[in-house]
Formats: structure tokens, C-alpha cells, sequence
């Protein structure tokens, strides 16, 4: 009897260190990517701790399939995407240009589910005083879902600091779209 007391004992504490997605109200949003971010509208923050795909937190409204908003610091070297140390995955590199950088976004989502993945309406921004570049994005989930998105990065010598929103094109995307605008509009960098 002690011995099954000790257990769940054991398992409330360690339910109660798990990490698991928390409401976020309008206002700042703190990433884990090191920059914040401001939202109008109440989001579900999931920390990069259960992140399954990407490196870096994820905001949704209405969950992870209809929406997202990733919200990443990507060091040079480093993937994007989990995976393993030494696996043939997209790295962000230091010498990337511009266009090489949205590519390195696109090879990763594709590497991720995503297909017939592909960037549209690249250009210059400048993103908190500091030169960076917004995109498109239109393409299919695995499932054959059409998806569409917006995507933004500043680089610097040491990392990338990146936020893509991916939606279904159907309803969500559009739905999502001017918020989104006003959120990478507000990317707050250190």
C-alpha cells in the first residue's frame, strides 16, 4: 500500500513539471527564440519543450492543424526541424543569402510534411529596425490539404530569428491572415 501511494505521489509531482500549451491574452508574447511578439487576440502558446516538429514555440487559435504561428531562433549550423545531430537535414548557414535563407525555410517545411511547398512575394523589411525579409507561402500538408502562410526573418552573424504562420487556405488562412500581418509587424527583436 505505501509502495502504490509512493508511486502516485511520484506521478502527481512529475504531472505537475510537465510543460503543456498555456493561453496567452492580448498583449506581448515572450518566445523562447528570445523576441517577443504582440497578438490582439487571446492565442495558445505551446513552448518549444513539445514542439514536435520544429525548434522554437508555436502559437494557435484553433489548434496546430488549422493554425500556427512558429516563433524561432535558429544558430547557424543548426536545423530548424528536430532532428538528429549528424542527420542530412536543411541548416541555416552564415553565409546564406537572402533567397538561399527562404529556401532553407522551404526545404524544411517540405522535410516536415509539407509538399509542393514553394515561397511567393519575397521583399526586403525591415522588422524592428533591423533588415530582414517577409514571404509567402503556398502549399499542400501531407494530406493534401492546400496550406498558405507568411513567413519572416532577421538574420545576424550567429542565428536566425524566424516566425512562419501556416494555415489551411480555405477559411483559416484568410481568417488569420490580417492579425498575423499586424504580429510580424510587431516582431519586438533584443
Amino acid at each position: 500500500m505505501i509502495r502504490s501511494g509512493l508511486v502516485l505521489s511520484a506521478l502527481v509531482l512529475m504531472a505537475a513539471c510537465a510543460v503543456t500549451p498555456k493561453a496567452v491574452a492580448p498583449g506581448p508574447v515572450a518566445s523562447s527564440a528570445g523576441f517577443e511578439v504582440t497578438i490582439k487576440e487571446s492565442w495558445s502558446q505551446w513552448p518549444a519543450e513539445i514542439n514536435p516538429a520544429t525548434q522554437g514555440d508555436m502559437l494557435t487559435k484553433d489548434g496546430m492543424l488549422l493554425n500556427r504561428l512558429h516563433l524561432a531562433k535558429v544558430k547557424v549550423g543548426e536545423p530548424w526541424i528536430r532532428a538528429a545531430k549528424n542527420a542530412d537535414v536543411p541548416r541555416h548557414r552564415a553565409d546564406a543569402s537572402e533567397i538561399e535563407t527562404v529556401d532553407f525555410v522551404v526545404a524544411s517545411l517540405k522535410r516536415i510534411g509539407y509538399s509542393e511547398m514553394e515561397a511567393s512575394e519575397i521583399r526586403p523589411e525591415t522588422i524592428d529596425g533591423q533588415s530582414g525579409v517577409r514571404f509567402g507561402l503556398n502549399g499542400k500538408w501531407e494530406n493534401g490539404l492546400d496550406v498558405r502562410g507568411d513567413a519572416a526573418f532577421v538574420p545576424s552573424k550567429d542565428e536566425l530569428k524566424l516566425v512562419v504562420f501556416l494555415a489551411p487556405k480555405m477559411h483559416y488562412y484568410e481568417t488569420s491572415a490580417a492579425e498575423v500581418d499586424g504580429i510580424i509587424g510587431s516582431i519586438n527583436l533584443p
